[in-house]
């Protein structure tokens, strides 16, 4: 009798380990994803940023910045499996902002009309470029 009711105990306790490891385990490679996605958004977004207002300091217009930034990013990340399922408008939101905030008074936007105004001039341009 007790052998049984140890056998009951120490299966119930794998029974129990085995759930509380499943429901761990999963939240973690969530977690993961997220932060691969949000990392790439933001070394992305860095090195449009950085090549936009690099452009723009030499004295290119708005336009010609834009597609250059976008032709050469996407050269760099296209390479990256992860980059053709990134969200969009995460990325524009955070190009907007890195844009505005390092060179946007040589294009005349600031503030929060800025970002918005540059995030959908970036969204409308890279449909143009992935056509």
């Amino acid at each position: 009798m007790k052998t049984r009711c140890k056998k009951i105990n120490l299966r119930l306790f794998a029974f129990i380990i085995l759930i509380f490891s499943t429901l761990f385990i999963n939240a973690d490679v969530l977690y993961a994803s997220e932060s691969v996605d949000s990392t790439l958004i933001k070394k992305v977004s860095r090195s449009y940023t950085n090549k936009f207002c690099n452009s723009i300091g030499f004295g290119l217009s708005k336009e010609s910045s834009m597609n250059f930034s976008l032709r050469e990013n996407n050269q760099v990340f296209n390479k990256r499996k992860d980059f053709k399922n990134i969200n969009k408008e995460d990325l524009a939101e955070e190009i907007a902002i890195g844009v505005i905030e390092k060179c946007g008074y040589p294009i005349k936007l600031t503030g929060e009309k800025g970002i918005m105004e540059f995030k959908d001039y970036y969204l409308s341009k890279d449909q143009e470029s992935s056509e």
